[in-house]
């Protein structure tokens, strides 16, 4: 089913527009004027990246309409823990996307460009270079000689693999409501290398150093695309998400209002409403988001420290 178009429908059945369970009708006296009849009508949940594009929010349209395009599938809790995700090449085609956030487009926004330094202040921190060598003596380098790792030509997903290093999260709950902030909410930017480890006796002592001259930096996101757990995810009419002062004047998550902000469908969305989506109409697929890769020129030399 395509829902590219979002056409008004009653119908039942799989293949119709899922109606959030909200439309109510509520009678309300805000002054000493005689009561009036507010119906709240219903919002089709799929209605959602219509209105995320109406607001100029294209990356989060595109990731919400390729859930809403994907068969019905849950991400297990598991995946969403360091210890218990899957190797990435593992992941199958329909569980993570690769072409929709982009590296050019998160950089717009400051959030972001801190977690880059941010992220890039940790290559030499003692995780960084732990992890360093874990991937180095993965690679087969014993030590000694010259060995390569990673490439400019890797994919973010490939990267994580081979030369992922470090990582920092960045978003809040309580940041401005934006077009990253509907695609991503709260993310994790990975910082990875591209160069070659190295040894260098000193003439005198004859003592080994274990060096790694960065040739460059990759920068990445990874985050889940999931509507596990309980989330509110904000209060939308067919054109927008209500700005956090209009949503203050809503009595309930459920679609009782006490000032009529607007003519037409009109709700408060939480995840459970993805969710029951999900089971009544078998669309909705969770997946995994990695984006393009930021490089950047690098020319640092990192001492590895002891080799055990």
């Amino acid at each position: 089913m395509s829902l590219n178009d979002f056409q008004r429908t009653n119908a039942g059945g799989p293949d119709a527009l899922y109606q959030l369970p909200q439309a109510n009708s509520h009678t309300y006296s805000p002054t000493d004027t005689p009561a009036k009849k507010v119906v709240v009508q219903s919002l089709a949940l799929s209605r959602l990246p219509g209105a995320m594009r109406s607001m100029g929010w294209h990356t989060a349209a595109a990731l919400m309409q390729r859930w809403f395009d994907s068969p019905a599938w849950a991400m297990p809790e598991a995946w969403k823990e360091r210890k218990t995700q899957p190797d990435p090449l593992t992941l199958k085609p329909a569980q993570c996307d690769e072409s929709i956030v982009k590296m050019e487009w998160a950089m717009g926004y400051e959030r972001c460009r801190k977690a880059v330094d941010e992220a890039e202040s940790l290559l030499t921190n003692p995780n960084g270079i732990e992890r360093l060598k874990d991937l180095l003596k993965r690679s087969g380098w014993m030590g000694y000689g010259v060995r390569k790792l990673g490439s400019n030509l890797m994919s973010s997903l490939q990267m994580d693999v081979v030369s992922q290093v470090n990582f920092t999260r960045f978003g809040s709950t309580w940041a401005t409501l934006d077009d990253m902030y509907g695609a991503l909410g709260i993310a994790v930017l990975k910082v990875g290398v591209v160069g070659e480890a190295f040894t260098e006796v000193n003439p005198v002592t004859k003592q080994v150093r274990y060096l790694f001259h960065i040739e460059q930096v990759g920068f990445f996101i990874r985050d889940h695309y999931d509507f596990n757990g309980l989330q509110y995810l904000g209060t939308w009419t067919e054109d927008r998400v209500l700005t956090k002062a209009e949503t203050a004047f809503t009595l309930s998550l459920h679609g009782q209002v006490v000032l009529r902000l607007k003519e037409g469908p009109f709700a408060a969305v939480t995840n459970g409403d993805f969710r029951d989506y999900r089971d009544k109409t078998g669309k909705g697929g969770d997946f995994i988001i990695y984006s393009d890769v930021l490089w950047r020129k690098s020319g640092q030399v990192i001492d590895l420290g002891e080799w055990v």
